[in-house]
């Protein structure tokens, strides 16, 4: 969320942020955070949390003898490393959120403020209770796509230069190890959809209020220009199976602000069951449907 803060006795006590470094995280995204907590004038600190999880890890390999890692053949153990770097931060902010009044001798506590979107929701891109659970979540119901063309509306409206670099950046999570320096873990990589891609799902699921089959349909028209049957009944079955084993992370999510009708709010404007079925009829016939159009071509 945008705050713009008039500097003051108060502005420092009204925004705290804190860039939750691991030894995954790159220089790009610290200089990011530190410009725009300039910007914004908010109360801004920088802390590394590796010591935290070494610590969480040794108790881990007290009770089951060994110690997961990022070389490991089983993703389990890689999945399991993010997952704990994630869940620590959500542990620290609201540890922060209660107690950084009192270092200022001031009464009063602060709310945690989520920052998870749409897109990442819809596709289970984070971990259940990890840094997106927190009290409010004021871009909840808000894709990537429109949230890049908001930044863009601050940047060039209120001179918010810090948010260039914020807009041009490649996204990623940083919970896997730097390559030479460089982030090796890319969102739309890991996820197998760009961000406009999903924007443009998410609007056909609701309010389009389509299935899998009925989307490809639409997506045929939509992107038939770009991509072949085949790489559409791709993407439709990544979006629908992402979505199926992980829409019990909704059940949890922090509320949002209900700024769109394509919000995933499971608590208000989204309600829908939490276990589905795998898929298999609708994804038979979407195989069905592209096997039919390479032969009238």
């Amino acid at each position: 969320m945008i705050f713009s803060l008039e500097k003051g006795n108060d502005s420092g006590l009204v925004l705290f942020t804190c860039y939750m470094a691991s030894e995954h995280s790159s220089d790009e995204t610290r200089k990011c955070a530190e410009g725009l907590a300039r910007n914004v004038n908010s109360n801004h600190s920088g802390i590394f949390i590796d010591t935290v999880v070494s610590s969480i890890l040794k108790v881990f390999n007290v009770a089951y003898g060994f110690m997961p890692s990022f070389q490991s053949s089983d993703n389990r153990e890689a999945m399991a490393l993010q997952n704990i770097q994630a869940r620590i931060r959500m542990v620290l902010a609201y540890l922060f959120a209660q107690l950084a009044l009192v270092s200022h001798k001031r009464p009063g506590g602060l709310l945690v403020l989520g920052t998870a979107n749409v897109d990442e929701s819809l596709v289970g891109y984070l971990t259940k209770y990890d840094c997106s659970s927190a009290d409010i979540n004021p871009i909840g119901s808000v894709s990537k796509r429109d949230l890049r063309q908001f930044l863009e509306i601050a940047y060039e409206k209120y001179g918010m230069t810090a948010l260039r670099s914020v807009i041009d950046s490649t996204p990623t999570a940083e919970l896997r190890p730097l390559v030479d320096g460089k982030v090796s873990q890319t969102d739309e990589a890991e996820i197998g959809l760009t961000y406009d891609e999903l924007s443009v799902i998410g609007r056909l699921r609701k309010p389009g209020g389509m299935g899998p089959y009925a989307m490809f349909l639409k997506l045929l028209t939509l992107w038939g220009d770009k991509y072949s049957v085949e790489e559409v009944e791709d993407k439709v079955r990544k979006f629908w199976w992402r979505y199926r084993v992980n829409r019990h992370k909704a059940t949890v999510s922090t509320p949002a602000i209900h700024a769109e009708n394509y919000s995933p709010d499971d608590h208000r404007n989204d309600h829908r069951p939490f276990l589905y079925p795998d898929f298999s009829y609708q994804f038979e016939r979407i195989h069905e449907k592209v096997e039919e159009l390479k032969k009238s071509n």
